[in-house]
Parts: C-alpha cells; sequence; structure tokens
C-alpha cells in the first residue's frame, strides 16, 4: 500500500512537468458557411488544413478547443473552393493576379510548351495549379505562328505523343482543322488518357462532338452547326478573325428549334460547353467611353493595357467598326440564353474566360463570367458548380480539387456574404488559401 502511494506522489509533478501538446493543424477557419463545391452547404463549421491539405471539417462545438498554429475567425463568412478557371493563356505576371481573384487552379490552352510544360509541373502556392496544353494543334496556314501543324495521320500520332510525353494534359485543336483530322486526334489523345479541347471552325460543333472531343470552348462550331447555311460559314473559317466574326454574328439569324437540337446532340455526345462569355462581353465593348474605368485595369501591366491590348488594333485587323461590336452586344443574351439552354438539358457548362485576351483581366474575369451565367438564367450554385467541381472534373484533377471535403488539397477561398443569394458574394474576398498556404 506505502509502495504504491508513493508511486502515485511520484507520478504527479512529472504529468505536470511535460510540455503542453503542439498545434496538430496548420490552420484552422473557424465557424464559417461551406459551400462544399458540389451541391452541399454545411452552415456551420469549422475547416482544418494540415501540411497542405485538408484534415477534416468539424460541424462539432469540441472544435473550439481544437488548437492550430493560425487561426482564421470566420462567422458570418462564407467558405467556398478556390476557383478553377478552364480557358486560360498565362503571361509572366498573371500568377499573381489569378491568386488575388480567388483562382486557383487553371488549363491553359495554347502556350509556348518550352515556357507552360515545364511550369505546369511546378506546385506552389506561388501560383494557380496549371493544367496545360502546350501548344494547339492546327491545319496547314493557321493563324498563329507558334501552332503546331499537322496535315495527315503520321503528323498527327507524331505531334500528339510529343505533347503528351512532354507533359500536356490536354490537347487542343482548333480553326482550320476539318472533323476527320479532328477524329484522328481524339484517337490518338484518347489512346493515351488525354482529353480534346476544340476552338471550331472548319469542323461544326456536332461533329466535332461525333468525333468525340471533350470540350467546344466559346460556344465555337455551334452557331455553324444551327446555320441554315453551313458551308459558307466553313469558307469564312479560311480566315481566322473573319470566321470570327461570322460565327458570332450568325447567332443572331438562327432558329431556336435548331440551337435546341443542335444542344441536344452535344449533350447525348457527353460534351462539356466553356462560353467564354467574358471574352464575348469583352470585344463587344472595346469602343465603349468607360472601357479604361475598370478598376481591374489597375493590376495589368501599363504596356499590356496601351499596347497589345489597344483596340484599335484588333479592330483594324479584324475590320471591326463601331457598328460590329454594337452588333456583337446584341448577339450576347442569345449566347447567355443558349447555356442556360445546355444547361437545362442535362449538359455540363465550365466557366472559361480566355485571359489575357483584351480586357480579360486574369483572375477578375472569372468572376465576371459567373455573373454572365447567372445574369442568363443559371443559378448561383449551377454558377459555381461551373468554377469548381465541374471544372476539377474537366481538368481531371477532381482527385485533389474542386470541392471541400477532408484529403483534398487545401484550395480555399473565404468570402463576405453568401454566393448563393449573390453570386456577385465570390468577388468580396477576404482571404485565399492555396495548398494550405495563406496567399492572401
Amino acid at each position: 500500500m506505502w509502495l504504491r502511494h508513493a508511486l502515485c506522489l511520484l507520478t504527479i509533478p512529472l504529468t505536470m512537468s511535460l510540455p503542453p501538446q503542439p498545434p496538430s493543424f496548420d490552420l484552422a477557419i473557424r465557424h464559417a458557411r461551406v459551400i462544399h463545391g458540389d451541391g452541399r452547404v454545411t452552415p456551420r463549421a469549422t475547416v482544418f488544413v494540415s501540411s497542405g491539405r485538408i484534415s477534416r471539417v468539424d460541424t462539432t462545438p469540441a472544435a473550439d478547443a481544437v488548437p492550430a498554429r493560425r487561426a482564421i475567425e470566420a462567422s458570418g463568412q462564407t467558405l467556398i473552393p478556390g476557383l478553377i478557371d478552364a480557358h486560360v493563356h498565362v503571361e509572366s505576371w498573371s500568377a499573381p493576379l489569378f491568386l488575388k481573384y480567388g483562382v486557383t487552379s487553371v488549363r491553359d490552352v495554347h502556350n509556348a510548351p518550352d515556357m507552360i510544360l515545364p511550369l505546369s509541373r511546378v506546385d506552389s502556392p506561388a501560383g494557380p495549379r496549371i493544367v496545360a496544353a502546350g501548344a494547339m494543334l492546327d491545319g496547314p496556314g493557321s493563324f498563329w505562328p507558334n501552332a503546331i501543324v499537322v496535315s495527315d495521320i503520321t503528323s498527327v500520332r507524331v505531334a500528339v505523343r510529343r505533347q503528351v510525353e512532354a507533359g500536356a494534359g490536354v490537347i487542343k485543336v482548333y480553326t482550320r482543322l476539318s472533323s476527320s483530322m479532328i477524329a484522328a486526334i481524339v484517337q490518338e489523345a484518347r489512346a493515351r488518357g488525354v482529353p480534346v479541347a476544340a476552338h471550331l471552325g472548319r469542323a461544326t460543333a456536332v461533329e466535332a462532338a461525333i468525333a468525340g472531343v471533350t470540350s467546344i470552348e466559346h460556344l465555337s462550331g455551334v452557331a455553324d452547326a444551327a446555320s441554315s447555311d453551313r458551308e459558307r460559314m466553313k469558307r469564312a473559317h479560311d480566315d481566322f478573325l473573319a470566321g470570327w466574326t461570322a460565327f458570332e454574328l450568325e447567332w443572331l439569324r438562327l432558329q431556336p428549334a435548331a440551337l435546341e437540337q443542335v444542344a441536344r446532340t452535344l449533350v447525348e455526345r457527353g460534351v462539356t460547353v466553356v462560353p467564354t462569355l467574358a471574352l464575348h462581353e469583352a470585344f463587344s465593348r472595346l469602343v465603349d467611353p468607360d472601357l479604361l474605368k475598370d478598376p481591374a485595369l489597375a493590376d495589368v501591366p501599363a504596356e499590356v493595357v496601351q499596347r497589345a491590348w489597344a483596340p484599335v488594333d484588333i479592330m483594324t485587323r479584324a475590320k471591326w467598326t463601331p457598328e460590329t461590336l454594337a452588333q456583337f452586344k446584341r448577339v450576347m443574351p442569345v449566347l447567355q440564353r443558349f447555356v442556360t439552354l445546355y444547361a437545362q438539358a442535362g449538359g455540363r457548362v465550365v466557366a472559361g474566360t480566355d485571359t489575357a485576351q483584351q480586357f480579360v483581366v486574369p483572375g477578375a474575369s472569372l468572376h465576371r463570367e459567373l455573373e454572365l451565367y447567372v445574369a442568363g438564367g443559371l443559378t448561383p450554385a449551377q454558377a459555381l458548380k461551373s468554377a469548381t467541381s465541374d471544372a476539377a472534373d474537366l481538368l481531371g484533377i477532381a482527385a485533389r480539387t474542386g470541392t471541400i471535403q477532408a484529403g483534398k488539397d487545401a484550395d480555399l477561398v473565404l468570402v463576405s456574404g453568401d454566393p448563393l443569394a449573390d453570386i456577385r458574394a465570390t468577388r468580396r474576398i477576404l482571404n485565399v488559401v492555396r495548398g494550405g498556404v495563406v496567399v492572401r
């Protein structure tokens, strides 16, 4: 009895002298409304992050007592997954802007391969995660001098193999390729487990869907497929900018029934559309008197705004007049209605912007894209999915990001307000977390 009592006394000071346990989590975002990105909403939870990943989403009162090295109080605020822009062209100055606006992943669909493919292998909180195509594949006479030109089956096989071996996560096809050439590219890419994104011209959207493309960019080829004069439309794409103009203005001539049939065919074939409405809108605004008053332009290098984005340059090359741009504005509601029609028919819409084209500001433009979807008839929840879980699935990164759940990378955006009530709340960013690191 005496010995047992003495041993108990000895253990008391030893236990009391142990140092406190260090926090097991790097970050805790406490008491936030959590929009998970896949349709689920948790009204109040604490999200714990450790080693760059979400460790748990805790709704219990006991979470308040769990220590973390850094804590963010988020009562009355909303936590959403890091946003994804599925159609970009990364510039040397754009990475910080993506993160500033909560865009933590992007899909680059044409760039210099020796720049973008090595960059896509770097997964760092200093910039967004990148899924890259490298250079696009196009036919002879391509508008882009750095495109990879393919003209037969042999050149297709070589080009696709080299791109995939170099690290391409998607193959991009362009306007001067016929439907048969696109089908050959899809076959080669599928054999290597890589999807195909299509900016169409000489092939219609229906032809590309039958060929097996994964996504259609800019809604290209849709108006061509619904047109009553498809041959005229195909001829227009002999010149890139003339083809864009023809495709854009054709929307004003289309019959609703023809568009509905095209939508049904694309849905049946499982095609994702990446509308880039922000780009369509930007082109329509090139002569607006308030064009340069957008506060987001302050983050864009002055030489880009003044030279690369000079409206007179593209308007001269494209032979656009103020009257042309006025017609582009009339097209915008038609494009918005088609996006809503496509979603209502069961099709998948994924958000993309085509930044850094003229006045499509990296990061900021994605929020405008979502606003245009909602203004056209999508619900805020549908719009958010287009830039989170659905986008992650298209990019092939759904195992890592796109939703808020344990085991995913901690790519998170904390905003003021509720984006499900007002999609503009996605702009009211308080914190951005990229790979577990608070970068804003």
